[in-house]
């Protein structure tokens, strides 16, 4: 049977009092502030034009509100899912950059958070490795390669987003901007993936 062409609008949450502190926050759930529940309106009117079919989130709340701010637009069915969360830190939860270059050292958080190639190895005391994160959650969209719906919107991380992205990019390819609310395209289409973005309107 052949596989039915799908694209994913991939986006991230909206902005949180951690994230202006720049703290780490994986699995850690923090809200939405009221910048970002702002940053999530506005992204469901930039995604109300686009034939989404169902949302699928990120139970995380931050990305769970984005999520619901989005579906309210259009009316659409969200299902939570633990799948969709950001890399699990460890030890650096909550932790600032400053203080996590301090503790672990300036290269370990440059190849963590750049997406260089030992960073797949690389994970937090506690925590998840990069690869670990990245088969989780590209186990996940692959399987929704055998549902029904054909436009699908996934509600995530700046980490996961950057991490799933990037492992259908070409080898070497420069690191993605992932700012709060921004939405990238990933399609399914002949047995290729490919990625756009990031999606301006």
């Amino acid at each position: 049977m052949k596989m039915k062409s799908k694209t994913f609008l991939i986006f991230r949450h909206g902005q949180t009092d951690w994230n202006l502190e720049k703290r780490c926050q994986g699995h850690t759930d923090i809200p939405l502030n009221s910048h970002g529940r702002n940053e999530a309106l506005e992204l469901a009117l930039r995604l109300k034009n686009y034939p989404i079919e169902v949302i699928y989130s990120s139970d995380l709340s931050r990305a769970l509100e984005t999520a619901r701010l989005v579906a309210a637009e259009s009316d659409l069915m969200i299902i939570e899912t633990p799948l969709l969360r950001e890399t699990h830190m460890g030890e650096a939860e909550g932790l600032t950059i400053n203080e996590i270059t301090r503790k672990f050292g300036e290269k370990f958080w440059h190849n963590f958070r750049f997406m260089n190639e030992e960073a797949m190895n690389l994970g937090f005391p506690g925590g998840e490795t990069r690869a670990q994160s990245l088969k989780r959650l590209k186990g996940f969209v692959e399987s929704l390669l055998e549902i029904d719906e054909e436009v699908i919107a996934l509600s995530t991380h700046g980490g996961s987003l950057r991490s799933l992205l990037h492992s259908f990019l070409p080898d070497g390819s420069e690191s993605l901007a992932i700012p709060n609310c921004v939405v990238y395209e990933l399609k399914f289409e002949a047995g290729k993936w490919s990625v756009k973005g990031p999606l301006t309107d």
